[in-house]
C-alpha cells in the first residue's frame, strides 16, 4: 500500500492549509503552534508569504513555502499527524 500523497494545499488567511490528499481524505493543517514556536517557521507569521508563497512538492510528498529564497518544509507524513479531518470530508 502506498502512502497518501498530497494533492492540493490551499492556504488560508487564518494560517491552516486545507489540504486534499490521494486516497480522497480531505484535512487541515493548523500552522498556527508552529509559527507562534519562532525558528524555520516564524517567517510564516507574514500573511503575504502564508498565503502566496506555499507549493506541492515533490509529487506530493510535502509541502513547502519559499521564504527569502530557501524552502521551509514539511513532509507529508508529518503533515497527515498534525492535520485533522476537515469538518466537510465525507
Amino acid at each position: 500500500m502506498t502512502k497518501p500523497r498530497i494533492l492540493r494545499a490551499t492556504p488560508r488567511p487564518d494560517f491552516t492549509v486545507a489540504i486534499d490528499w490521494s486516497d480522497g481524505v480531505s484535512s487541515v493543517l493548523d500552522m498556527r503552534p508552529e509559527i507562534a514556536r519562532g525558528g524555520v517557521y516564524g517567517a510564516l507569521a507574514e500573511p503575504a508569504v502564508f498565503l502566496r508563497r506555499l507549493f506541492v512538492q515533490a509529487n506530493g510528498e510535502s509541502l513547502a513555502w519559499e521564504v527569502f529564497g530557501n524552502l521551509v518544509d514539511l513532509h507529508a507524513d508529518g503533515i497527515r499527524a498534525m492535520s485533522r479531518a476537515a469538518p466537510n470530508a465525507a
